[in-house]
């Protein structure tokens, strides 16, 4: 869910959007009940748009007892037709049938979409006037930090649910780095190299494995982008939080340091000139080929799962992004996992689905304690057992099978390897460090062969503060009101595409870094930074003086 979507006219959309099964209004039921609009014969029926990840979630055990214990909760029979969209397509897709607007009754929005264009023109349901139909949810907003804050607009209004994330690190300590970097451990021990600690050492072990391969790249990096040298400036390449007020980072020099390292790679025929365009699927391709043997930036379980995939002595580790001494200890890219927050899933609800209050009802219902065990545990006494401590943990068959992630599949909860059962809008993430298979890590100088959530190190390192955390991760819970959100979008937009695309040429060299004033010059000319930054500002004035 991470490709941009293209441009496309609304006949196009029309083509692309996936025909939606509407909810039939009827006055009363068969039985004279006077049941709300879209039920019939007391069944609640409605549309939903998920990403797939091409496994039967539906069928599955787990799957079909989520649907059983739906029907006892609601007191009636469920229909619910499912317009899955692979994972791969599902942003540029979704993005269509919003331009189209042919939306589902319910639907996951694209990742990190701004609602604010669908709510301004009634395509989405403003939840607010429902907060009696979901006690659940809003508890779970009060345990959040500005939990409701954070999703109302500047006019208090709200218009999406939110994927929730049940802790599982104590709130003072433990430190879940979700992106990495990543190594051919196997190489570096065979030939007496340390993992990086900084980008100087990174350099020189790119520049010895091309010298003992020299037809192959070393580096790479999944996502196409550059966030870790970002992070090593202790910057990001957009609009972030410094600690006290907000900065686009692209005008600070950390930026440019962070491009001419990866141009000196680039040159150096040490980075992979495809960096841009590889998807995860060639990525892995490559990895298993050993046509790249360090990623600058990875996803943190990835490199465990090539291991255990490759299994012919490829090591795929896991380790911190590497410092840039001259900023200090590189911040990491951290999740919090300390306390109640937010997944990555956004849902809305289209404005024309004709029973509203019952499917927001049925959606609460996820937020329960009882719904959000099963569908991350599974079924008690089949795939899970009360421990003496009075919590869940996995039968034996799962915690001690080669994969307990594939084994899990034969049940199909969320903490298996590909099953999504359910909605999947509350999930109790412990249940993933319960049976988590082996990650190959490098924390600290120190290999181990250990769930990463299970690390020593990273259980050790004190919450919300040590040198690791980046200056964001605490940034105020601002909003911005229709209005500003149209400004920044108008602003941005152009000056974001532009950034982007004369990043690569500096990276490839097709740009010279003794032009980098006149690069500054004509982002500053492309967009009125100064204006975005002081919505950004006033927004958090807006809630720190509170």
């Amino acid at each position: 869910m991470k490709n941009k979507a293209k441009i496309a006219s609304l006949a196009a959309a029309s083509l692309l959007a996936l025909a939606v099964a509407g909810c039939q209004s009827s006055d009363q039921d068969a039985d004279g009940s006077g049941s709300p609009a879209g039920e019939s014969g007391g069944t609640i029926s409605f549309s939903v748009t998920l990403p797939s990840g091409g496994v039967d979630d539906v069928n599955s055990m787990v799957g079909k007892e989520w649907l059983k214990q739906m029907e006892a909760k609601m007191g009636k029979k469920i229909d619910i037709k499912y317009n899955y969209i692979p994972s791969s397509e599902y942003d540029e897709k979704v993005k269509l049938m919003i331009a189209s607007d042919d939306l589902t009754d319910l639907f996951v929005t694209p990742l990190f979409y701004d609602t604010t264009d669908m709510a301004k023109q009634g395509q989405i349901l403003e939840l607010s006037p429902y907060e009696k139909d979901m006690p659940n949810y809003m508890n779970y907003l009060s345990q959040v930090k500005n939990g409701l804050a954070r999703v109302t607009n500047a006019d208090g209004k709200m218009y999406y649910f939110k994927e929730t994330s049940r802790p599982r690190f104590p709130a003072d300590s433990g430190m879940l780095v979700q992106n990495t970097s990543s190594y051919r451990y196997d190489l570096f021990k065979a030939n007496n190299m340390d993992i990086p600690r900084t980008l100087d050492e990174f350099y020189e072990a790119a520049k010895k494995l091309k010298q003992l391969y020299p037809n192959k790249y070393p580096v790479n990096t999944r996502w196409n982008d550059l966030r870790s040298l970002f992070s090593a400036s202790h910057i990001r390449a957009d609009i972030f939080w410094n600690g006290s007020k907000y900065e686009y980072g692209v005008l600070g020099d950390g930026y440019k340091d962070a491009l001419q390292f990866a141009n000196k790679l680039y040159s150096e025929k040490l980075l992979d000139p495809e960096y841009t365009i590889d998807t995860d699927d060639t990525l892995k391709k490559k990895a298993l080929n050993g046509d790249n043997f360090m990623w600058m930036a990875d996803w943190f379980t990835l490199p465990g799962d090539y291991t255990r995939t490759a299994d012919d002595g490829k090591i795929f580790a896991v380790s911190l992004y590497p410092s840039n001494p001259k900023y200090g200890t590189a911040w990491q890219e951290v999740a919090n996992v300390n306390t109640p927050d937010w997944g990555w899933a956004t849902f809305c609800i289209s404005a024309k689905a004709k029973n509203p209050e019952e499917l927001i009802k049925f959606i609460d219902a996820q937020y329960s304690d009882d719904i959000t065990r099963l569908v991350s545990w599974g079924i008690e006494g089949t795939t899970y057992a009360i421990g003496d401590d009075g919590n869940p943990t996995f039968v034996d068959s799962i915690k001690n099978a080669k994969d307990p992630w594939v084994e899990g599949d034969n049940y199909g909860m969320r903490a298996s390897k590909k099953h999504n059962p359910g909605l999947q809008m509350s999930i109790d993430s412990t249940a993933f460090v319960d049976f988590a298979p082996n990650d190959y890590t490098v924390f600290d100088g120190k290999f181990e062969e250990v769930p990463i959530e299970k690390s020593p190190f990273i259980r050790s390192l004190p919450m919300p503060r040590n040198a690791y955390i980046p200056s964001w991760f605490e940034e105020p819970a601002i909003q911005f009101t229709p209005d500003e959100s149209q400004q920044i979008s108008e602003i941005m937009n152009p000056v974001k595409t532009f950034v982007t695309e004369e990043q690569a040429k500096f990276v490839s060299g097709k740009k010279n870094f003794n032009d980098w004033s006149k690069f500054i010059d004509k982002v500053q000319k492309t967009g009125d930074i100064e204006k975005v930054l002081k919505i950004y500002n006033d927004a958090a004035q807006r809630v720190l003086s509170k």
